[in-house]
């Protein structure tokens, strides 16, 4: 389904320093042990999530790039823990699950929370990372929500084991979750250096702002994903709980999804002025008033940055699903060390 146009009217940005940035990834999933055979490299490669990264953060180069390239690796090779038995087990989920967010909210420094299998310690040593120069409230905001994310697969697996078919509404406020869309907007100010105000990031008016790119990002994945989520039997994609909640043709539930994203990008648009009449009110110094300013376009640029690379990446064909479904590294990745 990566043919279906969505309008999403923001320019596509990408950073300069990509085929750096793409060799430098490899080397280090190589290293830790994540890709193992030319096959699954050329697999990898193939859904060239370097340049999703330096979509999603154009301004950085250098290690700031390298460090997004890493996060988005572990994204997704979290996620394909899930699309097979272990995405059924509820208890199993929730043992990993609760591990990694335990992980993101430890301080760097502690001994007390220490990762049991393989892939927590290829992202404790990122979230280390990523950490650096960040300020408390940074840290605690983008600890909160990678524990989201992380737990929602716990609530995601429940929802497999026992059957549960969510309704759109429902579906879409887990998936703002699940996406890990958050995380990545977290990311963006560490890879630009820079930090919206605190007071800011917890106002109503950022939190919508930021649910409606999540909701963009869910959508756009959701076309893109369809064949994919049908091969490992996922209910739960926008497209198959349109047809079942609305009884939509296939037709009509694309024209759904395009009308629900051209609704999110205008509410999106009146939001990003009202943060601006926030900055005002608040009476915050010209530095803060830009930095609140990139951390809008931050989310313009998430939303263009992930449509445009699901249209091109090959992690939804043929190809990617089969991956998903025949890794032989994806227990390797869970087992304790």
């Amino acid at each position: 389904m990566q043919h279906i146009e969505l309008d999403i009217p923001f320019a596509p940005r990408i950073s300069p320093d990509l085929e750096t940035a793409r060799a430098r990834n490899l080397e280090w999933l190589t290293s830790t042990g994540l890709l193992t055979s030319a096959e699954n490299q050329a697999r990898y490669l193939g859904w060239n999530l370097a340049d999703l990264a330096a979509r999603f953060y154009p301004d950085a180069v250098g290690d700031d790039l390298v460090l997004g390239v890493q996060g988005q690796s572990f994204f997704f090779f979290f996620d394909d823990l899930f699309d097979g038995h272990l995405g059924t087990d509820p208890v199993s989920t929730y043992a990993i699950c609760h591990e990694m967010a335990a992980l993101a909210h430890r301080s760097p420094d502690s001994r007390l929370v220490q990762p049991t299998f393989p892939l927590a310690h290829v992202w404790l040593d990122h979230w280390t990372r990523a950490q650096e120069g960040m300020s408390d409230a940074w840290k605690a905001r983008t600890a909160r929500h990678w524990a989201e994310y992380f737990l929602s697969y716990a609530a995601e697996a429940v929802n497999r084991k026992s059957g549960t078919v969510l309704d759109v509404d429902g579906y879409l406020r887990l998936r703002r979750h699940a996406i890990g869309a958050q995380p990545v907007l977290d990311t963006t100010e560490r890879c630009g250096h820079f930090e919206a105000p605190a007071a800011l990031h917890e106002s109503t008016c950022m939190r919508q702002l930021r649910d409606l790119t999540c909701e963009v990002v869910i959508l756009a994945n959701d076309l893109s994903s369809l064949e994919k989520d049908e091969a490992n039997g996922e209910p739960n994609n926008i497209i198959l709980l349109l047809l079942r909640e609305h009884h939509y043709k296939l037709g009509e539930a694309i024209d759904a999804v395009q009308e629900m994203t051209r609704q999110r990008i205008s509410r999106f648009q009146l939001l990003s002025l009202e943060v601006g009449r926030l900055c005002r009110a608040l009476e915050l110094p010209l530095r803060e008033r830009e930095s609140a300013a990139r951390f809008v376009e931050a989310n313009r640029v998430c939303m263009r940055g992930n449509y445009d690379w699901g249209r091109a990446t090959g992690r939804y064909d043929r190809t990617g699903v089969q991956y998903v479904r025949e890794s032989p590294r994806i227990e390797d990745r869970v087992s304790v060390v």
